[in-house]
């Protein structure tokens, strides 16, 4: 095979063959970096977002569980009330009773002296 005869190229032409091509190339990449700085800034700017968020979710859930403690705290305080409650009124109920037993019998003794009739 045989090659194309060329003719020699000049200083002026061989200077600009080899600028111009790493200029093309340089151009070529330029869209490619603008794109890669894009989402570099936008990955940045998502991970900023999601870490306001979660640090924002993390507060609510500190106040919810500080809530939760509260309240947990109250109800076991309302429970000891209400079993205080309850065992004072047991107690009240049986004194009731044996005051009533008491009474009863306070009454049946009246009974009788109150039948007997008064001695001379």
């Amino acid at each position: 095979m045989r090659w194309p005869r060329t003719r020699p190229s000049t200083t002026r032409e061989l200077l600009r063959a080899e600028h111009q091509p790493r200029a093309q190339v340089a151009r070529s990449y330029r869209p490619l970096l603008w794109a890669a700085l894009a989402l570099a800034v936008a990955f940045a700017a998502l991970h900023f977002w999601r870490g306001a968020q979660r640090d924002g979710a993390q507060q609510r859930i500190d106040e919810l569980q500080a809530g939760n403690a509260a309240l947990a705290a109250d109800l076991q305080r309302q429970r000891l009330l209400a079993a205080e409650a309850q065992a004072t009124r047991e107690q009240l109920e049986r004194r009731i009773e044996q005051m009533s037993g008491e009474l009863k019998k306070l009454k049946t003794d009246l009974a009788f002296y109150r039948q007997q009739k008064p001695a001379k």
